[in-house]
């Protein structure tokens, strides 16, 4: 019987575990928390920004009643260990956070635009992380 619960769990508790990270909510999407948002390196805009693949925004609260969300800016930074002769990357916070919201990027699949609360300006337009950060 014991088994027979512990199989039953994980069949129900697997797919609620990877449970969407972008929620609808009417004209803004609610992203979950600890979500890490990154440039698409295709888009042209990256063309003006000085190492963009070294930069993103990490969600760090959940949906508030007015629709914003707080993300945190981020940077990869090269780090040399004079000691060891190592050399790590560390990401250092260079913002302390701010609120935004989030939109479907219609002429972009499963891209984010991140819109400004006070003025209604796309401020980026965002995706999920892949691989390295």
């Amino acid at each position: 019987m014991s088994r027979f619960l512990l199989v039953l769990v994980m069949v129900i508790g697997f797919p609620l575990s990877g449970s969407a990270q972008f929620v609808d909510r009417g004209e803004y999407v609610e992203v979950s928390k600890g979500v890490k948002l990154c440039f698409n390196a295709d888009l042209d805009t990256l063309n003006r920004m000085l190492d963009p693949e070294k930069r993103f925004w990490r969600v760090t609260s959940k949906v508030r009643a007015n629709g914003t969300q707080t993300v945190a800016a981020f940077v990869l930074e090269s780090e040399y260990d004079r000691q060891s002769g190592d050399t790590t990357i560390q990401e250092r916070q260079y913002d302390e956070g701010y609120a935004t919201r989030f939109k479907r990027a219609v002429e972009h699949k499963g891209m984010l635009l991140m819109v400004s609360p006070r003025d209604g300006q796309v401020e980026a337009t965002v995706e999920i992380c892949k691989g390295k950060k």
